[in-house]
């Protein structure tokens, strides 16, 4: 299939958007909807009265697709942003405290920030749920129609399948349970089995339209849910599939609040948060960041930005032959873990790390690798609940490190389910 039908240009996405805030808003009210235990969709109406049957045909396939691929590029951003402040990528620099519960650990469900506010505004739980949901539902959509309503339906099919399988990914990295369409509160392994699934989709889907590109997107997404799931002899099967050079990205547009890349926004933009005392003076090519030799928005912290995403525009990598060659390397283990690693290094001119058999030496190569290739690309927050890395600043150090906001560190590697889902929905524990 032709590359040129992988990704909306942006110039499809400037036509579409008009149609995209229609065609979704009877969807984001669903969402709304199952959160609130709705015993029908028609309970809730859309505020323009849209005809739902109308949007819902065989010819706004793509165009149902894509908004949902925009749903979830909105929502990682976010929670690239939110896992980094969790896991000391970065350091809220504002002075608004419902803010400050990501970067000191001690999130409430009874919070709003993270639960129910939009992407645009650093919610987590209810912009993944919306991501998850649009594609659930327009790849039950495309399954039911045929190929000769739908013009490559079969490869849509595998990027719905692919989006559907990387919004569990997120949802079961960063929260310590999460309830999908309406049901019970499930663990992170039972959601990354789940993810394996819509992945599984996707991998047969794009091999039947012959979409390398999309393949591999989902081979990574699939080799990084058996990597969290624990199951190595899988992740190993996919990763060694993706091809060197291989990186597919979530993609951006600053022209609207909705498609900005938050990390910009927030960092070098907004100067609502900065770089780590732990990133900033690293020296490492793979965490670029610069002393903006000012005081952040709280005229306290000083402003470090990061240099990975230099505009509101630029792209963020959603999976990659370089993550492929990490999940390669933790999976496969031992020595062999660290040649993997110093080929990764070697690409780019760096030092080759020193040989060991130290399976203790090694846990800490790979987390400091991943650290580094995948910095600010919403990975490390579970690496440091996976890998029981130490929780920095320290659990119980006063908040924060710069001056004293109030509070303490607290001990959370993973968000909660929030109390918007478990007092509205009873499968999920109200």
């Amino acid at each position: 299939m032709s590359s040129d039908i992988q990704r909306p240009t942006n110039m499809q996405r400037h036509s579409a958007r008009i149609a995209r805030t229609k065609a979704w808003a009877f969807l984001s009210i669903a969402t709304l909807c199952t959160a609130l235990a709705c015993s029908n969709l028609l309970d809730v109406q859309a505020p323009d009265a849209i005809n739902t049957s109308s949007l819902e045909v065989p010819t706004s396939a793509p165009l149902l697709v894509f908004s949902s691929i925009g749903d979830f590029d909105c929502a990682y951003s976010s929670y690239v942003v939110a896992s980094g402040l969790m896991s000391d990528e970065l350091t809220e620099t504002t002075s608004t405290a419902s803010r400050w519960s990501y970067d000191r650990r001690d999130i409430d469900p009874l919070e709003t920030a993270y639960s129910t506010n939009p992407c645009e505004s650093l919610g987590t739980y209810t912009p993944i749920s919306t991501a998850r949901f649009t594609a659930d539902h327009v790849l039950g959509l495309l399954e039911g129609w045929s190929d000769t309503a739908v013009v490559n339906r079969t490869y849509l099919i595998a990027q719905a399948a692919a989006y559907a399988g990387y919004s569990r990914i997120l949802l079961g990295e960063g929260f310590c349970t999460a309830a999908i369409a309406g049901g019970p509160a499930l663990t992170s392994q039972q959601i990354f089995q789940l993810a394996v699934g819509k992945f599984d989709t996707a991998v047969t889907a794009a091999q039947a339209a012959s979409n390398d590109s999309t393949l591999n997107l989902a081979l990574v997404g699939r080799a990084r849910a058996k990597l969290d799931a624990g199951d190595m002899a899988g992740a190993i099967a996919d990763a060694s599939l993706v091809p060197a050079g291989f990186v597919y990205y979530a993609t951006y547009d600053a022209g609207t609040d909705h498609r900005t890349n938050r990390v910009y926004s927030e960092n070098n933009a907004g100067h609502s948060v900065s770089i780590s005392i732990d990133y900033d003076t690293l020296n490492d090519p793979r965490v670029s960041v610069t002393d903006q030799g000012v005081l952040a928005t709280d005229h306290h912290t000083e402003l470090w930005t990061q240099n990975k995403y230099p505009s509101g525009s630029t792209s963020i990598p959603l999976a990659s032959y370089t993550e492929a060659q990490l999940i390669l390397a933790e999976a496969t283990g031992g020595s062999a873990a660290i040649d993997i690693l110093n080929s990764l290094r070697a690409s780019i001119s760096l030092p080759p790390l020193a040989s060991s058999s130290d399976p203790a030496v090694i846990k800490a190569d790979i987390a400091s690798e991943r650290a580094r290739w995948l910095f600010l690309q919403g990975t490390h927050l579970f690496d440091v609940r996976r890998l029981s890395l130490p929780l920095i600043p320290a659990v119980g150090d006063s908040y924060s490190r710069v001056y004293h906001k109030g509070g303490n560190y607290g001990s959370e590697t993973c968000m909660p389910i929030p109390a918007a889902e478990t007092n509205n929905n009873p499968n999920a524990g109200g």
